[in-house]
């Protein structure tokens, strides 16, 4: 049996933590940079007079944008988190 020191034991779990708090600002980074990946590429569209494009409609799709980004992020993204997680972990 291994017993460790008090401190040992706090300092693990305050490693622990900051890997948590780290994880999740990776996967807000990686929803950040997906927002305006998005962004960008609506720009590429020509606008039509299909539909009326007013202000509503540009905040509606600014919501939506935002949400598809949350979306892909939380669930694996396009491995930016991770990759990020990966080399930032080191430091902590």
């Amino acid at each position: 049996m291994k017993v460790e020191p008090l401190n040992s034991a706090a300092m693990s779990v305050e490693a622990e933590r900051q890997k948590a708090e780290l994880k999740k600002a990776c996967k807000q980074f990686e929803a950040i940079f997906l927002r305006y990946l998005l962004k960008e590429m609506r720009q590429t569209v020509p606008k039509t007079g299909f539909f009326e494009q007013g202000l509503a409609f540009d905040i509606v799709q600014s919501m939506h944008d935002d949400a598809l980004a949350e979306q892909l992020s939380g669930n694996n993204g396009i491995g930016i988190a991770e990759q990020l997680y990966r080399q930032l972990s080191k430091y902590v």
